[in-house]
């Protein structure tokens, strides 16, 4: 057999929820320990309680992300609402750039831009993996 004739190797859907319960649960922490130091250090204008709130609403979204990566079959609700929720974040983190994009440092520019350009890789994946997940 060459490896033309081989078949492409399938990634199990549900490790993308797990990856992502493991990201999200790591910048939650991360906001919640830090919020101050990060809105200093990215030049961000608004209050450190919005990153502290983003950090919160990081949780129970790790939880939901982990409930789906561990469930055979998730609920196709469940999926759907998630994969809602990362292009919900998505239009978020660009509404962002855009009206603070001349506030930020160079430094806060990369992190907003990077964990939005991050987060439409794992929408892309999700949704490479949504049929096969929810059959």
């Amino acid at each position: 057999m060459t490896l033309a004739q081989t078949t492409p190797m399938r990634l199990d859907p549900h490790l993308i929820y797990l990856a992502d319960a493991a990201v999200s649960l790591t910048m939650g922490v991360a906001l919640l320990l830090g919020a101050g130091a990060i809105t200093e250090l990215a030049g961000w204008p608004l209050p450190p309680a919005f990153l502290t709130a983003i950090g919160i609403f990081l949780l129970p979204w790790a939880a939901f992300n982990l409930w789906i990566g561990r469930s055979a079959q998730p609920n196709r609700a469940a999926v759907v609402a998630n994969l809602i929720g990362d292009a919900l974040w998505i239009a978020g983190t660009a509404a962002l750039l855009v009206s603070f994009a001349s506030t930020l440092t160079a430094i806060g520019l990369v992190l907003l831009a990077g964990q939005g350009l991050a987060v439409v890789g794992v929408l892309i994946t999700k949704l490479f993996g949504a049929r096969a997940l929810i059959r």
